[in-house]
């Protein structure tokens, strides 16, 4: 039996706050859901296991990002 856990999150910035979007059980799952529902905008972000802020750039690219004030 597999017991997966699901500690990557999607968040969105939603009117000045940080709202948990969908859980995941990999950032590869994650990144996966964002780019088919389309969501390269700013406002979405991928929080992995340990914490590490990710989103995706200009170019499609996952990066770390260093300032989700308030979180």
């Amino acid at each position: 039996m597999i017991n997966a856990t699901h500690n990557v999150r999607v968040i969105k910035h939603i009117n000045g706050s940080y709202d948990t979007y969908a859980n995941f059980t990999t950032v590869q799952n994650a990144l996966f859901h964002m780019r088919r529902m389309n969501f390269a905008s700013d406002s979405w972000y991928i929080i992995d296991a340990n914490d590490n802020r990710l989103k995706l750039n200009g170019n499609g690219k996952l990066v770390v990002f260093n300032s989700l004030i308030g979180y």
